[in-house]
Formats: C-alpha cells, sequence, structure tokens
C-alpha cells in the first residue's frame, strides 16, 4: 500500500495542473485494473496518487468530478483519432457507410471512454456543482462541434448541423449499447440460450448500423433540398 508523501502546496499554475494530472493518471490506471468498477472512491484515489484526502478535495469536489474530467479527456483522445482516421479515406466525398463505419470502430476502440458515458446522467452527473456541470457540458459541446466539422469535411453535402445532430444521439446509443453488449455474468450466460439470440448485442457492430440509419434519415432532407448540392446535381443531369 503506498503511503501519502510529504505534502507541499502546489503554488504555481503549472504545479495545479501537475497534481491535477496526476490525480487524472492515477484514476485512470485504477479504472484500467478493475474494468467492471463504476465508480471511484476518494479514499482509494488519494491512497494511490499518494496523497491526503483532503488535498485530492483541493482539485475535485468529488469522485464524480473526478470521472467527468476523465471523460471529457477522452472525448478529446477520441476526436484526435477520429480525425486521423477520417483522412486516412481522403479529403473529401466520403459516404455515409463510411463515417458511420469509422465513428463506430473509433468509439468501441475507446472502452474507458464507452464505459464512463454509460452512466453519464445515471451517476456522473449526480454530485458535481452548477459550476463543474457548466464547465463539463461546455467541454463536451465543443467536442461534438469539432467532430462534426471533422464529418463535415470529408462529407460537405451533409451540413454541419446534421453531424451536430448525429453526434447528440450518438450519447444516449452508447449509454444504452454498452451495457448491453457488456451484460453482467447471469445475464451474458442467458442470452447465449437457444432461442435468445435476438437479445445479444454487438456493441460496435450495432452502432455502426445504428449511426447509418440516422445518417441515412438525416441526407435524405438534405437531397430533397433544392439548395443542396445534390439537388443541383438531378438538376442538371
Amino acid at each position: 500500500m503506498n503511503s501519502p508523501l510529504s505534502y507541499v502546496r502546489a503554488r504555481s499554475a503549472e504545479q495545479k495542473e501537475e497534481r491535477r494530472r496526476h490525480l487524472l493518471a492515477t484514476a485512470r490506471e485504477m479504472l484500467r485494473q478493475s474494468p467492471a468498477a463504476l465508480d471511484l472512491g476518494i479514499n482509494e484515489l488519494a491512497r494511490e496518487a499518494q496523497m491526503t484526502k483532503s488535498n485530492v478535495y483541493r482539485y475535485f469536489e468529488s469522485s464524480e468530478a473526478v470521472l467527468m474530467d476523465l471523460l471529457v479527456e477522452e472525448f478529446a483522445e477520441w476526436h484526435a483519432e477520429l480525425g486521423m482516421a477520417l483522412a486516412r479515406g481522403g479529403k473529401a466525398g466520403a459516404s455515409v457507410e463510411h463515417i458511420a463505419r469509422v465513428f463506430a470502430s473509433t468509439i468501441s476502440a475507446r472502452p474507458l471512454l464507452c464505459r464512463l458515458t454509460s452512466i453519464l446522467p445515471s451517476i456522473l452527473e449526480r454530485k458535481v456543482s452548477f459550476e463543474r456541470m457548466v464547465d463539463f457540458k461546455g467541454n463536451l459541446l465543443a467536442v461534438r462541434q469539432r467532430a462534426a466539422q471533422d464529418f463535415h469535411d470529408r462529407m460537405p453535402d451533409m451540413p454541419v448541423r446534421a453531424f451536430e445532430q448525429l453526434v447528440k444521439h450518438a450519447v444516449p446509443l452508447i449509454i444504452g449499447l454498452w451495457p448491453l453488449s457488456n451484460p453482467v455474468e447471469i445475464a451474458a450466460q442467458v442470452v447465449e440460450l437457444p432461442g435468445l439470440e435476438g437479445l445479444r448485442y454487438d456493441f460496435e457492430q450495432d452502432l455502426e448500423h445504428a449511426l447509418l440509419t440516422l445518417m441515412r434519415g438525416l441526407v435524405s432532407p438534405v437531397a430533397k433540398h433544392p439548395g443542396s448540392r445534390k439537388a443541383r446535381r438531378s438538376q442538371a443531369a
């Protein structure tokens, strides 16, 4: 067991950010070692980070606030990976199938993101201050807007606003599909029984299918709009 290190108060902004990053890195490692855990105790975090509980509270108001910051980090890292994955498909002219495939594969490659998103409304948002929630929601919205712009850059016929709606609806899909695709032991055994195949979920496959269905619904009105690029091409033909 680790023992708290001699504590020296962080004075500069850089020192405070270093402490905050250390706590987040410690929390990330704790969750990696316990993949079934859906919460994080401040006592345990303080012990693993070799800090006292009171010092942890200097940087985070609750364990939920720690997890929320981890989720923001996960979405930011996902966005960086998304940009690289989309770039491999060329500059523009991507299909809805390609967008859905890249979206689903990059999300499913980050199980911690999926895990934290799945408990976002039920656990993470319960014990944080109004100010902390405003900051959290603002960060998530910024990632959503940047991702929507990236999708639009690859598929200009579909407006940014439509892609923002796609990312918005992807969140409740993750919230629902992740626990269904990773059921508790007894439920996992039951759905393997003959005749219950329809109750089995494959996270990446089902997410891709749902995103593709959403995109096709979003693309159809765009294609029919007289000002859209597709409509202009149809009229020219």
